[in-house]
């Protein structure tokens, strides 16, 4: 019996099914393949794309100081790119990149047999174009609807934007380790240099590691990373891009890459500082958007030298003084605003613009980041005497008038008060010049009594003081807390004749689209004539030649310069603060718990080595010495007179010394005491007298 018609029976009966089974599976497959296309990003969204950028910090002079950044990107231009890097990508990543359209189909169906082959995921098949739209579309989920998604992005891409364009976004968007996103951020964190300035071997490196950046790090596996190297200047070889003479002369060449050490931050609280400005002024978007510049009042230069001099100064004072050094600490020692060694703080500005140049506010930020320059308010002991001083200046004083150095008792807040001088001794009449270079205390406080506390708190504030001071008689003698930025900006004021500019840290913001989002104009305010100004410029002068700072003639430094030290009771607070025609600086040394540093650890011991060992290597390396003279504006005159009296000196007074006075306010008496009955020879030997 013929079973045939039965067979063709059966087969009838399931063709059907197998239409609709193959009907549903085409359905979905298109079904699902519309979900995805639907659910895609829209390729316009790149128009408007701002990935997160670094915010860069400049210093004044345009130097690059240092990057800001939760993701660190610094975007170029493909023509700032070499194209030896461009072709280095595309033979290592990509080699049918300026063929294809998108999708290399040819390398997915390798791809497939060869993970089927070896049953796991061993070889990749994206083009660069589905990488760019990986990293800057979706997401790097791990999965066949985003690896789908992938390649439909991938070929809309292709029809949107040029070949260029793909390997420019592309160049700028893939992660090379470390934070660091883009080829010029990868050319500066690897090899300190634009991306510009790369060579053969180091564009075949940067293409090589994108595959694995830490697969590939040359600071944990750099037997890795040049292997890697090599096999992509073997593919640029075979791929044309380069010929036999250039692989040999690469292959020899040497990758000389950025170490840990070489990567110290310049001026560590200087950035710290910034970053609350930034933070005040832009909130947290310089950081989770970021691509802005900013431009620091911060020189590159000079504070590099502060960093390099501190830490060098500072073990020679903790060995003077045979102090427990900082090195004996451990360098893991947690965090924390009260560090048990010796520390110290310095800030330097432009007295003529305000600009603050360096800024050192610690020994060691990882110890510490609390900014002693800034944050901490201490007793500026003597160096606070400049505002008594100037004060009886612009009231009508002359350097030669003369103040009692002698015992003075008195009572404040119902206790006994009886300053001394740090010798212990008492000079009598003295002027006010000498009492000032000298630092006497006893006569500080005399002066204070015809000047009023008030009078003196008034000058600090207009020069620059804002902390809050107390209207005592001991005013002078610094018992109120203040910073070294204050104080350093105040003794600007000096140094400035007279005008008072507020201090400059950021003094301007760009965004990543060239607007000005913020600059400063720092305030300019008179608050002493010019001749007052010169006044007390000149009788600081004599702090370095004749009185407590001549300690750094001894050390070396012998530019014109004017200053003030400052002891604090029991030793715990030492300070100086001094200025030369082009830059102030202030520097102050101490624990951070007040205690005493030694016995005699004065501002002239423990804190003017730092500010002369900052003033040498400066002068040394990068200010110009040529024009270094305080100028003497119009209505400064000079006269000779006698130290004794006071008065226009005569052929008879034994001592005289030519004194420096604003015009109208001269002695116009000649000398009362020496009448000419002393042999006229003591006089004679004066040399270089004019009368």
């Amino acid at each position: 019996m013929d079973s045939r018609p039965i067979n063709n029976h059966k087969r009838n009966i399931w063709k059907p099914f197998l239409y609709i089974i193959l009907a549903f599976g085409a359905g979905s497959f298109i079904g699902f393949n519309l979900w995805i296309i639907r659910s895609l990003p829209q390729i316009d969204i790149l128009k408007n794309y701002y990935p997160v950028l670094a915010t860069r910090l400049y210093d004044r002079n345009g130097e690059h100081v240092r990057d800001v950044y939760l993701v660190r990107r610094i975007p170029v231009l493909l023509d700032s790119i070499p194209e030896n890097l461009q072709k280095a990508v595309v033979s290592i990543e990509d080699k049918a990149f300026y063929r294809h359209h998108g999708l290399n189909y040819k390398r997915i169906v390798k791809a497939i047999i060869v993970d089927i082959i070896k049953r796991k995921k061993v070889q990749g098949a994206s083009t660069i174009t589905q990488q760019l739209a990986r990293n800057i579309l979706l997401s790097l989920e791990k999965s066949w609807i985003r690896k789908i998604s992938e390649m439909y992005l991938a070929i809309e891409l292709e029809r949107f934007y040029t070949k260029k364009d793909i390997l420019e976004m592309y160049l700028n968007q893939v992660y090379y380790g470390y934070g660091n996103y883009g080829v010029e951020a990868a050319s500066e964190f690897y090899f300190g240099k634009p991306v510009s300035e790369v060579t053969l071997k180091e564009s075949a490196f940067l293409a090589g590691i994108i595959r694995s950046p830490g697969y590939y790090s040359p600071y944990t596996h750099l037997d890795r990373c040049e292997k890697r190297t090599r096999l992509v200047l073997k593919e640029m070889l075979e791929d044309g891009y380069i010929d036999s003479t250039q692989f040999r002369e690469a292959m020899d060449d040497t990758l000389k890459f950025i170490q840990k050490e070489e990567r110290k931050t310049v001026g560590p609280y200087y950035i710290e500082e910034v970053k609350r400005i930034l933070s005040d002024i832009l909130g947290k978007a310089y950081v989770t958007t970021g691509g802005y510049t900013v431009y620091l009042g911060m020189d590159r230069r000079l504070q590099e030298i502060a960093d390099s001099v501190t830490e060098v100064t500072m073990e020679r004072i903790e060995k003077k003084y045979r102090l427990k050094p900082m090195s004996e600490f451990p360098e893991s020692m947690p965090p924390m605003d009260n560090t048990p060694y010796l520390q110290c703080a310095m800030v330097v500005m432009d007295p003529h613009t305000g600009d603050v140049l360096a800024m050192i506010g610690g020994r060691n930020i990882r110890h510490s980041r609390f900014n002693r320059a800034t944050m901490a308010k201490r007793q500026a002991g003597s160096s606070f005497k400049v505002f008594l001083y100037t004060a009886a200046i612009d009231n009508g004083y002359n350097p030669s008038d003369f103040v009692l150095d002698l015992p003075i008792i008195t009572q404040v807040n119902e206790k006994v008060y009886a300053p001394a001088n740090f010798d212990s001794t008492f000079m009598g009449k003295i002027t006010l010049r000498r009492a000032l270079y000298l630092s006497r205390n006893s006569a500080a406080i005399r002066l204070v009594y015809e000047i009023g506390p008030f009078t003196v708190i008034d000058y600090a504030h207009r020069m620059g003081v804002k902390s809050k001071l107390d209207p005592v008689i001991s005013i002078p003698l610094g018992p109120s807390g203040v910073t070294v930025l204050e104080m350093t900006d105040a003794f600007g004021t000096l140094a400035n004749y007279g005008t008072r500019i507020e201090p400059v840290i950021v003094k301007k913001i760009v965004d990543r689209f060239g607007n000005v989002v913020y600059e400063y104009d720092p305030p300019k305010e008179r608050v002493l004539s010019k001749q007052t100004a010169y006044i007390m410029v000149n009788m600081l002068m004599d702090v370095f030649n004749h009185g407590t700072a001549f300690g750094a003639r001894r050390m070396g430094f012998m530019l014109p310069a004017a200053g003030k030290t400052g002891t604090t009771n029991n030793f715990q607070d030492a300070w100086f603060i001094g200025f030369t025609k082009d830059y102030v600086a202030g520097v102050w040394v101490g624990y951070d718990v007040p205690r005493k540093i030694a016995t005699n650890a004065t501002g002239a011991g423990a804190a003017l080595p730092l500010w002369v060992s900052f003033m040498k290597a400066v002068y040394d390396s990068v200010a110009d010495t040529t024009d270094v003279e305080f100028p003497v504006p119009d209505s400064i005159v000079r006269r000779v007179i006698c130290e004794d009296s006071g008065l226009l000196a005569t052929p008879y007074c034994p001592r005289v010394r030519e004194e420096v006075f604003i015009k109208g306010n001269e002695p116009d008496e000649k000398c009362d005491i020496h009448t000419g009955r002393r042999r006229k020879r003591l006089f004679e030997r004066r040399d270089r007298i004019e009368f």
